[in-house]
């Protein structure tokens, strides 16, 4: 560069070169150093590329300080926590709310019986310890005693050992004891409808699950996701404050 062609480049800066000046994401030593670059070269294209290039690292930086800012972050953890609370809702809406776990309980599920069919609700009763369970429950008739006071016909399910629990209202569940198995078996028709229900019902419970353990831990990992966004909320607004004092 002549020094005639230099004493004009210092009169008139390029285009570049001020453009270069307003990218304050840059620290100035890296100003500097690309500007040095600049002014050693009289290919207009390499100063664009220069300056293309240094766009692109400060327009890097202020996307990272941005995910960082406050407001950002905020925004970032309020609408997770919209999608989670939504999600958890889904999952847990249908649940039996209980206070505590009173202990695990051998009792019977099964079916009301209409002379033909079943009723589609399902009930819990406990099976008292001193009676004797049949090898295969499925379809045997039992008798327990209704809201009447009466001696009513339950088509079994299955007998199981589950946790008998106290809910909110104070109820607990199950109660109610049966009161002896028949030798009678339901109908054909009656036990293919009871499978038929609880195969369905499974199929509620689980969702788009391929089993009822996969719904678990689904909804194990959404409540620790929920626990964590609400600390992360806090934690946000805590710092925040400090700031502020």
């Amino acid at each position: 560069m002549s020094s005639k062609e230099f004493n004009q480049r210092k009169r008139e800066a390029f285009p570049e070169e001020v453009a270069l000046k307003n990218l304050k994401e840059l620290t100035e030593a890296e100003r500097a150093g690309l500007h040095l670059l600049m002014i050693q070269t009289s290919n207009p294209d390499e100063r664009e590329d220069i300056l293309a290039e240094a766009q692109k690292t400060a327009n890097q930086r202020a996307e990272e300080a941005k995910k960082h800012s406050y407001a950002a972050v905020k925004e970032r953890l309020t609408q997770e926590k919209t999608k989670t609370d939504r999600e958890l809702t889904a999952f847990t809406q249908h649940r039996n709310r209980h206070v505590k776990v009173l202990g695990k309980v051998t009792m019977m599920a099964g079916y009301f019986m209409t002379p033909k069919r079943i009723r589609p609700t399902k009930y819990y009763w406990l099976i008292p310890e001193d009676l004797s369970i049949p090898d295969r429950p499925l379809g045997r008739v039992a008798h327990v005693r209704g809201k009447d006071g009466q001696l009513h016909d339950v088509m079994v399910l299955y007998v199981t050992k589950q946790k008998q629990r106290q809910l909110q209202d104070g109820r607990v569940v199950p109660d109610q004891f049966m009161i002896e198995f028949t030798s009678q078996y339901a109908s054909s028709v009656q036990v293919k409808q009871g499978q038929r229900t609880e195969r369905q019902r499974q199929k509620d419970y689980r969702g788009p699950f391929d089993s009822a353990q996969q719904k678990h831990n689904r909804v194990r990992k959404v409540i620790r996701r929920h626990h964590r966004v609400r600390e992360e909320l806090a934690n946000l607004e805590k710092s925040k404050k400090k700031d502020k004092n």
